[in-house]
């Protein structure tokens, strides 16, 4: 059987179910099931095998079925749902199986403190606990078993493996491998390497089950790098459910450089799974179904099934309406390619999704704040590893905390070579050693850590635009650089007459006025590199300092000035994105929508109207241009070619709108 096309639009069908429910798949209907997803226009779900209790959800002869189950739920959903043309991923939990844990304590993780529960002390009412299970003992054949048993029995059109870890196991199996293959047990990072051998030998062997059996299917490993997933990626984001929306652009922007089909996997919950009763404004999912498209993503909603088996049929009228909407956008949505100019470099981004656990706060923040920042400005950005190909990118950025080694100075050399531009701040561009610059392109000498905070910039004419030409206060501490011969400084730093926080014995200096020039610079740029000696992104991020955007804007102006679009009379919570179809049809998506910090729980509710839109796309991205519509409506558009650029006035923009200029 060959794998089915991409999907478009998919549920995540989440179903753990502890024990104790005494009508579990009282009310399931196969048929009922298949026509509700149906008619909300799902054309993919994954649905439960296994969930993270380890009961079985079919009636399985090798690991647990759950207490009292009847229906082969699994069984029945397969077969339903085939009947009306949509495709079924089976579900694993591999990394957690509490039943299995109980049976045979040997097959738990081990942690170096020689116990097997982790506790969560911010959880209530004892504080939830998990027991991570080792695929280097009997398990792991077990879990291939299960695996095996549903292909056997069911033709699934995926495998969905959850919840991988790379926390190390030193339990006795952990312990004689690492022996045998000369690592040391006591050095994490040799041990976490382990970790690594025994999961991607796991992985090896699920895919070879997968050939005794099928030609080609879906298949997924939900935890460990997107780089290295089989067959596609899903970004597992509920904006609402603990990862927030700041995670989001940067992983999108990152995930979509792998060439990989793409979900981008968002929530119904109102907060995170399993939140039975939460159900999330409409214009909420809108905005992720939306912006999943406008990324050359395609949509995955998380839904929890009821224990006793039933959809609830509002959440899925909800979604109905809001796949409807996407579903109308699928000729131009189908094969679109995200378009980019500019880099984000974070090397750490290889091990994604960890996210945040695989890098340090600074690393994170800067980030998170770049994207951010080159969001707001419109900015064609993708995020990059460093891994691949520099050369369709005009303008790289390394934001706060990117040292290069020697095959990463290399590359952003023949970037350089090849007359690519550069902005960098706070200690990026520095060797691995953090002593020097690598390269003697940035034209600047660095004298170790800024001893000053907090700092103080004035800027000069050249990048002021929007800044005051006042003092602005600098949170987060940086460099102390020193400009080199030819080194031009574009932004000054001023000293405070004394330290915040100092102690004389009698007083906390809390109050720190600016006093007189450092003598070094904030920014400084030599020949096509840029560089803030504090940390801009991050303390974008942290602080919301609206001029240190304006400051990368005006550096960006100054190496970048025909962007691929314009569209500086949005507003800046507005977003701007190209995709392309061919080398014929480009789409500009403009989003409006604004997360708003409700006490504590960031909501939207209801889209923002934008009217009179104007957007520009440079004329070179596509041979010319011959008709410009609106999408859905094809509603024709006027446009004019002016200085470079076709130029379009959007009468309206209701929270999403395509734009197609097509040859």
């Amino acid at each position: 059987m060959a794998r089915c096309p991409f999907p478009r639009r998919a549920i995540h069908l989440d179903c753990h179910t502890l024990p104790g429910i005494h009508d579990a798949g009282k009310e399931f209907d196969a048929e009922a099931f298949a026509a509700t997803l149906q008619a909300a226009h799902v054309e993919y779900i994954t649905v439960f095998a296994r969930c993270n209790l380890g009961f079985a959800y079919y009636p399985t002869r090798v690991g647990i079925p759950y207490p009292g189950l009847k229906a082969d739920l699994l069984g029945g959903m397969v077969k339903a749902c085939h009947k009306r043309g949509i495709a079924v991923a089976a579900y694993f939990n591999a990394g957690l199986d509490h039943e299995h844990a109980q049976l045979h304590r040997d097959w738990v993780k081990l942690n170096k403190d020689g116990q097997v529960y982790e506790m969560r002390k911010d959880a209530a009412p004892r504080g939830s606990f998990f027991r991570k299970m080792c695929l280097n003992t009997p398990y792991g054949r077990h879990l291939l078993d299960m695996a095996g048993e549903v292909l056997d029995r069911y033709p699934v059109d995926g495998l969905f493996f959850d919840c991988f870890t790379m926390s190390p196991c030193y339990g006795e199996e952990c312990l004689q491998g690492m022996k045998t293959a000369g690592l040391d047990f006591r050095d994490e990072a040799q041990a976490k390497a382990y970790t690594w051998q025994v999961t991607e030998a796991f992985t090896r062997s699920v895919q070879a089950e997968i050939r005794k059996r099928r030609r080609d299917i879906y298949l997924y490993f939900n935890g460990l790098p997107y780089a290295f997933e089989p067959t596609h990626c899903e970004l597992e984001i509920l904006p609402t459910g603990g990862w927030g929306y700041d995670l989001l652009p940067a992983f999108v922007r990152y995930a979509r450089t792998l060439k990989k089909p793409l979900f981008m996997m968002t929530g119904r919950f109102h907060k995170s799974w399993g939140d039975f009763g939460g159900l999330r404004p409409e214009a909420s999912l809108q905005f992720d179904c939306f912006n999943a498209i406008a990324n050359g993503a395609t949509c995955s909603v998380g839904d929890h099934l009821h224990p006793r088996g039933r959809l609830d049929p509002r959440v899925y009228e909800r979604i109905g309406r809001v796949f409807a909407r996407t579903r109308a956008l699928d000729p131009w949505a189908d094969g679109a390619a995200a378009q980019a100019e500019v880099a984000v470099l974070s090397p750490k981004t290889s091990g994604w999704p960890a996210g945040p656990k695989s890098m340090d706060e600074a690393t994170a923040f800067g980030l998170y704040g770049a994207a951010r920042m080159l969001m707001e400005l419109k900015v064609q950005f993708d995020v990059v590893d460093g891994i691949r190909d520099l050369s369709a990118y005009r303008v790289l950025v390394l934001p706060d905390a990117v040292a290069l080694d020697q095959a990463l100075a290399g590359r952003v050399r023949q970037h350089l070579a090849r007359g690519g531009s550069l902005i960098s701040s706070g200690s990026s561009g520095l060797d691995p050693e953090g002593k020097a610059f690598a390269l003697r392109e940035w034209g600047l000498a660095c004298d170790g850590p800024e001893s000053w905070t907090p700092m103080f910039l004035r800027a000069d004419r050249a990048v002021q635009r929007g800044v005051s030409d006042r003092v602005i206060t600098i949170y987060q501490p940086g460099l102390a650089v020193r400009p080199l011969k030819g080194t031009r400084v574009l932004a000054r730093l001023v000293q405070p007459y004394f330290n915040k926080g100092a102690w004389d014995g009698r007083h906390e200096y809390v109050y720190v006025p600016p006093d007189r020039d450092a003598g070094r610079p904030a920014l400084a740029r030599r020949g096509n590199v840029f560089h803030f000696s504090f940390p801009v992104f991050g303390g974008y991020f942290n602080d919301g300092v609206v001029e240190f955007k304006y400051l990368v804007r005006n550096c960006l102006d100054q190496v970048l000035p025909d962007p691929m679009v314009k569209a500086g009379a949005l507003p800046s919570y507005a977003q701007v994105t190209v995709t392309g179809q061919g080398r014929r049809r480009r789409m500009v998506h403009v989003l409006s929508y604004v997360p708003e910090m409700r006490g504590r729980k960031q909501i939207i509710e209801e889209p923002i109207g934008l009217r009179d839109a104007a957007v520009a796309l440079r004329r070179d991205t596509l041979p010319r241009v011959r008709r410009v519509y609106l999408v859905p409506s094809k509603a024709e558009l006027p446009f004019r070619e002016a200085d470079g650029y076709v130029h379009v006035t959007v009468p309206a923009v209701d929270g999403y709108q395509m734009v197609v200029f097509e040859a």
